[in-house]
């Protein structure tokens, strides 16, 4: 019975756990000084680096994944870095005013 107990409580810890896939939708995206800005935006970021960055229509979304909402909110990258396939994730999250309300560095809210 105890080994029973100890199996279900590790299951329930387990499935609490969150995913370390983050989806950012819905932002205006802007990837890099310059560039165009990416409307109704998808960024996957996996663990530490940007796995896809597109529009919501052409980026699937991964069934374990935190999504984050973000519309009405733009997303940038942050000094030196691009918001792009590969790169480390240093994203920086701005308000309608232009105020950051979070940054995405290395995979980690700060």
């Amino acid at each position: 019975m105890n080994k029973l107990v100890a199996l279900a409580g590790m299951l329930l810890v387990a499935g609490c756990q969150r995913s370390d896939v983050k989806v950012l939708i819905g932002a205006t995206a802007i990837v890099a000084p310059g560039a165009q800005p990416i409307e109704d935006s998808i960024v996957i970021v996996s663990g530490r680096r940007i796995r896809s960055v597109g529009m919501r229509k052409d980026i699937p979304i991964p069934q374990d994944s935190e999504r984050i909402d973000l519309t009405g909110k733009q997303i940038v990258p942050g000094d030196g870095s691009r918001i792009a396939v590969g790169e480390d994730s240093d994203i920086v999250v701005l308000d309608s005013t232009g105020k950051v309300t979070r940054r995405l560095v290395d995979g980690v809210w700060r």
